[in-house]
């Protein structure tokens, strides 16, 4: 897949530094995101729970589920899908595209 015309590489941390059950938040562009790695594939997802509107900062990585502390909505780590809810269903997290240059792993916005 090529890179969008115009978007920016945010380098987001050395890649050696992942390990199955890392999770980190990080701001990017205008976004707040995750990233983990489970399973030694990384993701990169949205960083706000779409059912409250709470930051996944303070997420813990269940499985191959990212657990929201408020809630405890569960995503699927790999795709974004709601995997458990509380309080209703609610939409996926985005999954955003990483990207290796060099020794960091980033995204692309």
């Amino acid at each position: 897949m090529k890179p969008v015309a115009g978007s920016t590489f945010h380098p987001l941390e050395r890649a050696d530094d992942l390990h199955d059950g890392y999770l980190k938040a990080f701001a990017a562009g205008d976004c707040d995101l995750v990233l983990t790695q489970q399973g030694g594939v990384p993701s990169i997802l949205e960083g706000i729970c779409p059912h409250a509107g709470h930051p996944l900062a303070g997420a813990r990585i269940i499985g191959a589920g990212l657990r929201c502390d408020m809630h405890g909505y569960v995503f699927d780590v790999h795709n974004g899908a709601c995997t458990y809810f509380t309080e209703g269903p609610c939409r996926a997290l985005r999954v955003y595209r990483h990207e290796l240059r060099g020794e960091m792993i980033g995204v692309l916005l």
